[in-house]
């Protein structure tokens, strides 16, 4: 698969995500392996980490939630029914 085949395929599949910028030090890698499968596999390793540590996901839960009008009113319901 050539770079701008595989360049094609990825921006197929992200669609509007893929930004050019944020794929381009892994293509290069994958490009500068030459068909060495190994040598992409270790040159892409570091890659994987760095994007491993950017997408954490955050949760937030805050101690004091907002009252919201239906949950109110299904209390309402519950504690005098009709």
């Amino acid at each position: 698969l050539s770079l701008p085949n595989a360049e094609i395929r990825l921006q197929a599949h992200l669609g509007n995500r893929f930004i050019d910028a944020d794929w381009r030090p892994a293509l290069r890698a994958l490009v500068d392996a030459e068909w060495d499968s190994e040598a992409a596999v270790i040159a892409i390793k570091p890659l994987e980490q760095a994007a491993m540590r950017r997408l954490g996901l955050i949760i937030r839960i805050s101690l004091h939630p907002k009252e919201l009008p239906q949950l109110k009113s299904a209390e309402g319901e519950l504690v005098n029914p009709s």
